[in-house]
Order: structure tokens, then C-alpha cells, then sequence
């Protein structure tokens, strides 16, 4: 607990950056197969609707591509940098939402972000101006056929509220990889949405490729090397 080792007067590390290509990916994986109806379709062949069919094409539920979209972004750190560059390389035009000033004109508001975004990605970290930022006066701002993605931290989204949105059919897609109490259990707002083909919820497993676990395990490894030999390396306090 990095609270109580602080006043202890312990030296804290933490391993900064391990997750961001993991996340990244994974944004984009949930991304992409909320916006191409993927799972709807996969759905249809395994079915064996499909096989049944006298179609060489099924072609709808209609899906969009992002070239002309509009990808917002809440949290503009290295992971929301990193989503940015993906969102641009696809074709999107990207804003994002940022508590300090970064000069660039791509930096909004986050009303106007949530007016304006088709794509919606969120990647900031949770304190109490983040806490339930994403409500129900924010949801209602936001087009009814968004994409909202919510790989930060779950308590960032009212979750009451956005299964609420969900149910009604005012959000196009949503996807979920972190919850308030993990699991989450039967009594949670997400419990009665988990299987709508419109929603994606998965285990808050973002973070954990095979990689970003080695990186962390390497690096909590020369943080205790250099702690035992009187050294500083990736110190917080």
C-alpha cells in the first residue's frame, strides 16, 4: 500500500508505462469489434444461420468505418496517446479531454468531447474530479449511436447510469474491461447488459499481454536490485 508505506517513510516504486501497449491494444480490439457488429456476425455463422441461408452476404446490422469519425479521448497519458496514434492511423480525426493545458488544438472540453465524439475511449485515472464523470447529464450529450469504451477505472463512469443508457438504446456500443467492485457480482448495474450484442464486457484484462507482465515483473525486479544495493531507480517518494 503505497498510503501506508509513505508514512512509514518507505521509498515507493511503481512500474510506470508497462500496460500502455497492452491497453492500447486492447482498446483497439474492443473498438473495432463494437464498430464492425464482429460478434453479431460471427454469432450468425455459428449459429448455422448462416449455413441455412440461400445469402453468400449477410449485411446488417449496417457498420461504419472510422475514416471521418470523430474518436474522443478522456485521459490524454501515455496510454491515451498511444490509443490516439492507433485512432488517427485508421483514419479518425481525434480530440481528447485533458485536465492541464497542452496547447494543441485537438484539446476540448470534455461536453464538447462527448457532444461531438462517434468513438469515445476513456483512459484517465480515478480521483475524486474523475469520479463518476461520465453521468447521466454526459451520457445524454452524447449521440445515440456512440461508441463508449471505458479502459481506465470503473468507478470514472457512473455505471448505474450507462447500464441505464444501454438498455434504453441510447448507446450504440459499449465496452468495459474495468468495474467499482471486481468481479463484479449479480446486484451490479452491468449483470443485467453483459449479454447484449451491443456490449462488450471483459475480466480487467486489459493490462495483462505477455509482455506488459514481463516488463512488470523485470521491473519490479531491478527496483528491489537497486533498493538492496543503496540504489534509486523508478522512485515515487
Amino acid at each position: 500500500d503505497i498510503k501506508a508505506a509513505k508514512e512509514c517513510g518507505v521509498a515507493v516504486c511503481n512500474v510506470p508505462g508497462y500496460s500502455t501497449e497492452s491497453v492500447t491494444l486492447y482498446t483497439l480490439a474492443t473498438v473495432t469489434a463494437l464498430a464492425t457488429k464482429l460478434y453479431e456476425y460471427r454469432e450468425y455463422v455459428s449459429s448455422g444461420e448462416y449455413s441455412k441461408s440461400d445469402s453468400a452476404n449477410k449485411l446488417s446490422p449496417v457498420y461504419h468505418e472510422f475514416t471521418g469519425k470523430t474518436w474522443g479521448i478522456i485521459g490524454y497519458g501515455n496510454i491515451g496517446k498511444a490509443v490516439g496514434r492507433v485512432a488517427e492511423a485508421l483514419g479518425a480525426k481525434i480530440i481528447f479531454n485533458k485536465k492541464t493545458p497542452t496547447g494543441l488544438s485537438a484539446q476540448v472540453d470534455i461536453d464538447t468531447l462527448c457532444k461531438t465524439s462517434d468513438i469515445i475511449t476513456v483512459h484517465c485515472p480515478l480521483n475524486e474530479e474523475t469520479r463518476g464523470i461520465i453521468n447521466e447529464k454526459r451520457l445524454s450529450l452524447m449521440k445515440p449511436d456512440v461508441i463508449l469504451v471505458n479502459e481506465a477505472r470503473g468507478a470514472v463512469l457512473d455505471e448505474s447510469d450507462v447500464a441505464k443508457f444501454v438498455k434504453a438504446g441510447k448507446i450504440g456500443g459499449f465496452g468495459c474491461d474495468v468495474y467499482s467492485s471486481e468481479p463484479f457480482r449479480e446486484d451490479h448495474p452491468y449483470y443485467a447488459i453483459k449479454d447484449l450484442n451491443n456490449v462488450i464486457l471483459t475480466p480487467h484484462a486489459a493490462w495483462a499481454s505477455y509482455e506488459a507482465r514481463e516488463r512488470c515483473v523485470k521491473t519490479i525486479y531491478k527496483n528491489i536490485k537497486s533498493f538492496l544495493s543503496g540504489e534509486e531507480f523508478n522512485r515515487i517518494v
